[in-house]
């Protein structure tokens, strides 16, 4: 599967990774796509990033930080 870049998200599937790193709620509809591409998991009942994800978010955070 080839690495995926934070422009290959939606501005809404970018806010929800925040968003499912911060424990909130994420809507169904982009929580599943978010789980599809590997970047969310259930566990122990709650949404959390997979290694993946954390990597797109910290991605998402440094881009940023050079603005």
């Amino acid at each position: 599967m080839p690495q995926l870049r934070p422009d290959d998200l939606s501005a809404e599937e970018r806010d929800a990774l925040g968003r499912v790193h911060r424990h909130e709620s994420v809507a169904d509809p982009v929580r599943l796509g978010l789980q599809a591409r590997g970047l969310i998991e259930e566990r122990q009942g709650k949404w959390a990033l997979t290694n993946d994800g954390s990597v797109l978010l910290a991605t998402l955070g440094l881009a940023k930080l050079d603005e």
